[in-house]
């Protein structure tokens, strides 16, 4: 804990110096002043915790010094010396409400000093808990309000400026509104002892606030205002907090930082920045440290080209067939290369998946397997790159061959076709006759097909279909059945829970109950 000295006494100022060994009880003398003005100058410099302060001065007296700290909202925890004349000068100095308490000068000894100095530190703390709140909701207020705090009507920082968001890292999931948070409660005070007060080097920090599970978002402000942007200052200033903050909770976090240089800060846009960069994480993987303008997010939302995705998804289905893993191995690359490059495609990202786990899964009823998820957690591990969820796919689809290869060449052409599009549409209200629209055949035609190859109808298996979908969804989520019933394809749910129960035994709510209890 810092501490300044001042007094127009040398003698006094060597006096409390040598009274008590400072470091051995967590104290440090960090300056020491004969006049106020140059001790406003010097709390400037060091921003001190604790200021132990003589009364009568030349040039700024002890009381001028108290109100000119106070105001600047630097928060000293003063201790204020006097002689006995000096007593209603200090108590005007105690009504100031930053004084902890006085010291009569002849009457200091090391025992006296200890306990006043202990006063001002539990005073100190108490105060820097208060301002510490009052930041943070000033802070999110400005984020969220223009980068005015409404009660003062004037800027929280200076440029300038940088906004950092930290997020604790978490795997991908395939459904976007939900995101499995690690254990993030050592996240909280985050910034103690890490950006510690006493060295704020060339950035200070005006404060934080949480932000959603697992994320937090701090300020920055640069001190010397007429210097060049000292960016790589902050982001050694933020590597040094990743390294702490990993070792301390035990899995990684990704910093993404964001600089403001206008006169007038747009902090709410800062924040849409680092927004935008959270979200395309699994672009940038575990543990990354970014400015969101180094980044190639997005200017706007890629319209997707269904001619594209569908020459594409029917090149894979090509390789598949003719057991090319090799050329299919290259379109799948070639195709999430280029949802990273020019730009990040956060959506093209989702469509991809979702056209590959229907061609997965179409591949797997048509070998007479079980239904599996191939970026299941729990089969495939934690996934947090796109290269993993590449690779994921990649691994799935060679070891599906090997398993059903023999039955897959068992199905034709068109009821492969029939099916992809059946597991792409299943939420719809579609019939045989849609499906065989989309394959190119009559419906009669493709009937005798699901019959003949699969020992069963459309109805049967675009039942059964959703039902595995709506079990997916039920173990996954605490969505309400009138949701889930509506994504699965039934407008009823009462009638999504008689199918459920026809089909399972059970009705969907007793289905979650019994995997909830596992």
């Amino acid at each position: 804990m810092k501490i300044i000295l001042v007094d127009d006494e040398r003698i006094a100022l060597e006096h409390i110096r040598t009274l008590i060994p400072w470091e051995e009880n967590g104290y440090e003398i960090a300056a020491a002043a004969t006049n106020g003005r140059s001790a406003l100058k010097l709390c400037e410099e060091h921003r001190p915790q604790i200021m132990i302060v003589d009364i009568r001065m030349p040039v700024m007296d002890g009381l001028e010094l108290i109100r000119a700290v106070a105001e600047r909202g630097w928060g000293v925890s003063f201790i204020v010396m006097s002689a006995y004349e000096d007593f209603n000068y200090a108590r005007q100095a105690i009504s100031l409400g930053c004084v902890s308490s006085y010291l009569v000068k002849h009457e200091v000894n090391r025992d006296k000093l200890m306990r006043e100095l202990a006063k001002a530190k539990l005073a100190w703390e108490i105060s820097e808990r208060q301002r510490k709140l009052s930041r943070s909701e000033q802070l999110k207020e400005a984020f969220f309000a223009g980068g005015k705090p409404a009660r003062q009507g004037v800027p929280i920082a200076r440029p300038p400026l940088c906004a950092l968001l930290l997020q604790a890292d978490a795997p991908f999931t395939t459904i976007p509104a939900v995101s499995v948070q690690p254990d993030t409660g050592g996240i909280a005070g985050w910034a103690e002892g890490i950006i510690p007060a006493d060295k704020p080097g060339s950035w200070e920090m005006i404060g934080e606030f949480p932000h959603g599970a697992g994320r937090l978002v701090a300020l920055f402000e640069q001190r010397d205002k007429s210097a060049a942007l000292q960016r790589d200052a902050l982001y050694r200033h933020a590597s040094a907090i990743q390294r702490v903050l990993e070792d301390r909770l035990g899995h990684t976090v990704s910093l993404y930082l964001a600089f403001e240089y206008a006169d007038t800060p747009n902090l709410p846009g800062l924040l849409r920045k680092l927004e935008e960069a959270a979200r395309h994480t699994v672009f940038s993987g575990r543990s990354a440290l970014a400015c969101v303008d180094d980044l190639p997010l997005p200017v706007r939302t890629a319209a997707g080209n269904a001619d594209a995705s569908r020459q594409w998804l029917d090149a894979l289905a090509n390789c598949l067939m003719q057991e090319d893993y090799g050329s299919f191995e290259s379109v799948v690359k070639e195709r999430f290369d280029s949802l990273s490059k020019p730009e990040w495609n956060w959506n093209g990202l989702y469509e991809a998946i979702r056209a590959m786990t229907a061609l997965y899964r179409e591949r797997l009823a048509a070998a007479g397997l079980p239904e599996t998820d191939p970026l299941d957690s729990r089969t495939a591990g934690p996934l947090y790159h796109v290269t993993d969820i590449r690779d994921r796919f990649i691994f799935a689809f060679r070891e599906l061959g090997e398993q059903g290869s023999a039955a897959l060449k068992q199905l034709s052409p068109k009821l492969l076709q029939a099916l992809r599009y059946l597991h792409a549409h299943f939420q719809d209200e579609i019939g045989v006759e849609d499906a065989a629209i989309a394959t190119g055949i009559s419906a009669r035609y493709l009937h005798e097909l699901f019959k003949r190859e699969l020992n069963r109808t459309f109805l049967d298996y675009l039942t059964e279909y959703r039902i595995k979908q709506a079990k997916i969804i039920l173990m996954r989520e605490d969505a309400k059945m009138t949701e889930v019933s509506a994504r699965v394809g039934y407008r009823s749910p009462q009638h999504f829970s008689q199918v459920f129960k026809r089909l399972t035994g059970v009705l969907p709510h007793q289905f979650r109950a019994k995997e909830q209890a596992r």
